[in-house]
This record gives C-alpha cells, structure tokens and sequence, in this order.
C-alpha cells in the first residue's frame, strides 16, 4: 500500500514583503484536514477518528508524540502515513502499521494541539498581534512535526470546509514555528523560546504599539518578557492607560528593580508618571543613594535639561595623560553607554574641557589630556527649556551637550536621542521607525 501526503507550498509573511520558504521538500497538511478524520490500521479496519495531536515543543520544530482517539494517546511510531490511498480508493485518512490489536496507546503527553489554534500570538517579524487559525504540520528527518501556524483568513474558510470559496489573495500566510511567541503561560508545556531575544531586539515604541490593544494579562506576558531597560523604555513609549495599567499589576519590588538598574533620569522619567502616594512607598524600598538621586532630579521642571539630564557620562581627572585615561576608559566604557566625548573635571567636579574618544586614540600616551582637550566648551544650565536646547543643539550639529550649575559643576549631559523621544510626536516617531526597519 503506497501514498504519501501531497506537496503543498505555503508563504511565510515577514513585515509588508511576501518570501517564498523553501518548503518543498517537506511532505504538508494542515490539521485542520486530519482533524475528524478515519484512522485504519494495517488491515484497513476502522479504529477511530483522529480527535487531536499531542506534541512537545522545541527549538526550531515541535514534534507530534501522538494522536488523541477516545481521551488516549495513539504513539506516532505507529503512524504508516497520511493521505489518499488512491488504490484502494479510500478516503483521506490516517494509515497504521501495525493491525489494532498490536497497537498499544499510552496516555497524555505533552500539549494538544487544539490548545494552540485561536490563540493570540506575537509575528515578531511582522510586529504584530496575530490569531492561529490553522496548524501547518510536515514530515521532516522521518519525525512529524508542527512546521508553522496559519493567520490567514483563508484558514478559516478552510476549518469550516469551504475551502473552495476564492478570495482577492488565496495564499496562507505561514509563520514559522520558530518564529511563535505565545502571549499565554496557559498553553500547557508551550514556551517562550529565543523570541524574548527578538522582543528585546525590537524598537520600544514598535512594542508599544504592540501591546496597546492587548489584554492586561497579555500586556503582561510580553512585559515579563523583556529586559528590564527594555521593559522600561517601553513603559515610557506606551500610552498613558497602558502604563497606568502595567503600574497597577507589577509588584513593588519588580518596579524597585527595575528602577535601581535603569539610568536615573529614566527612573526618575517613570516615577513622574507614577501617583506620588505610590513613588513615596518606592523611595522607602529603594537604595538610599539612588532614591536621593531621583528625587533631585524629581525638583526640576519636567520641560528643562534637569528632569532630561543623564548622570551617566565619563569624566577623567584634569591631571590625566593619555595612557591613565585609556585605562579608565577600559575599565568604564563596557559597562554603560557612551557618546564617544570624555569630560575633563578637577578635584571640585569643575568642568575644565572636553575631548573625543579619537583624540584620545591618536595622541601619545605620555601626552596630558588637558593638551589636547577643547576649553571652549557650550553648556546648558538644569533649568534651561528643553526646545531652547534642541535648537542650540540642532545649530551647532551637536549630539550631546553638558549640563553644569552656576559653578560650572559637572551635573549630567543631554543626548539628542533623548530630546528626540520628547518634542518628536509619537505617531511621527512610528514612522520613522518603520521606514528604517524597511530600508
């Protein structure tokens, strides 16, 4: 008795653009076609019918243990095949090797596969919320596997048995299965897997947008997700509602946590939107040296460089040479981000100059930094208005700008970047981002 499943070709959707995946040498069909259908053994007598699929999940494919006949589980391994046994013209069903009474089923195991269709999950390629309305499965290295799952319309028409109703654009749209990321814990032994990795690769405003008309549940899967500056900036990028929402659910000590490791004006960003009844029980939990920071960024008006300023900068002593700065920079510059400026200060955090990362790489490493270091350096005061900054920045083509006090005390630095998230509209910032993403 020889048959084999039919060779089907699919597309896999990855943004706006439609790719071909090479597909073609796997042997395909939904279970949205198997799904009720007859199971005969090896003597073409009928057991039963196929009432669902067991599989455990996996890196790149999951593979089917079995199928569900009657609340017990049919082992794969007694699976001959799939499809049409045109000989003997039977119907599209389920073949076995082996006649019933030298089958053995066993229990449960793994996840069903009815547990995933209709479930919401995250098209990281696409950056969008999805709903699986089919299961792609495959033959593959002789094991048989969940290929993918289908979001497309025309998979509906095709659980419903109306397959043959043609629409504008008939093709599946296929999303890998390493490319899943459900938005339920509750999806038996279902995971999350390298997509975190992906999620957090992802613009903070893109995730925004992404959670925006999720369920809170949802928002929060997502959420615990992403890494803790990640989950914070994308706090800041969401809307008002989101954020109040999120605050709402996380517990105290997640919300410390995540503000302890974050830079103190994004903290002290996140705490402004916050209810000062609550920011008071968080500065009570948190670090007293970073709690004091926060709250004296807190003081300044929230459209001045005092409430944008980072605390975040590298600063060299004014008697450095050349060779003892590298090796601050060694030793500073992996673990926080940098402009590629370094600022010269004295023993009273006087700002004395300022000098690139390449003049330093160039100069001799005897050679005291202060010989090479710019002296005429434009500041911004805390109180200074952030649109005032902007164009002062944008006038002078600079990408960051030191904050100082009366004195001349070094206090912070304003980035562009930060300037940019604030007076550039959410709406256009999406766009923008998009763009990129397609270039």
């Amino acid at each position: 008795m020889f048959f084999q499943l039919r060779k089907i070709k699919r597309e896999n959707r990855t943004g706006k653009i439609y790719k071909r995946v090479k597909l073609s040498n796997y042997l395909m069909v939904y279970f949205s076609e198997i799904l009720g259908k007859g199971i005969f053994d090896i003597n073409k007598n009928r057991i039963g019918v196929v009432k669902d699929l067991c599989f455990t999940d996996a890196q790149k494919y999951a593979q089917v243990l079995g199928i569900i006949i009657d609340n017990k589980m049919l082992p794969w391994r007694f699976v001959a095949g799939i499809g049409d046994n045109e000989a003997d013209e039977l119907p599209f069903s389920v073949y076995l090797n082996k006649e019933q009474k030298a089958i053995k089923f066993s229990e449960q195991k793994g996840t069903l596969v009815s547990q995933v269709l209709d479930k919401q999950i995250i098209d990281i390629s696409g950056a969008r919320i999805v709903r699986v309305n089919d299961i792609l499965l495959g033959k593959l290295n002789n094991k048989f596997v969940i290929i993918g799952v289908s979001v497309s319309f025309h998979s509906i028409l095709r659980r419903l048995g109306l397959p043959f109703i043609k629409l504008n654009q008939n093709n599946d749209h296929i999303i890998l299965w390493k490319d899943v990321a459900p938005l339920s814990d509750n999806i038996g032994t279902l995971q999350v897997r390298q997509q975190s990795e992906k999620l957090n690769e992802m613009h903070p405003a893109e995730i925004a947008d992404l959670i925006r008309d999720l369920n809170l549940e949802e928002k929060l899967m997502v959420f615990n997700n992403l890494s803790k500056e990640k989950a914070a900036k994308t706090l800041l990028s969401a809307q008002p509602e989101v954020r109040e929402s999120v605050f709402k659910t996380l517990s105290l000590k997640r919300i410390v946590c995540l503000l302890e490791l974050m830079p103190v004006h994004e903290s002290a960003s996140i705490l402004s939107l916050m209810p000062s009844i609550y920011a008071e029980k968080v500065f009570k939990v948190m670090k007293p040296g970073i709690s004091a920071k926060i709250q004296k960024m807190l003081k300044y008006d929230r459209k001045t460089a005092g409430a944008f300023m980072s605390t975040r900068f590298i600063s060299l002593p004014y008697e450095s040479t050349v060779n003892s700065a590298t090796e601050i920079i060694r030793k500073i510059m992996p673990m926080q981000k940098h402009s590629g400026y370094l600022y010269l200060i004295n023993k009273d955090e006087i700002l004395k100059g300022v000098v690139s990362l390449r003049d330093i790489l160039l100069a001799k490493k005897e050679t005291r930094v202060s010989k090479i270091m710019k002296k005429d350096i434009i500041t911004v005061k805390p109180s200074t208005n952030i649109n005032d900054i902007f164009n002062l920045m944008s006038k002078y083509e600079l990408s960051i700008l030191p904050v100082v006090d009366n004195n001349n005390k070094m206090l912070g630095v304003i980035r562009m970047h930060d300037l940019f998230d604030t007076l550039i509209p959410h709406r256009i910032r999406r766009e923008r981002i998009l763009r990129l993403k397609n270039i």
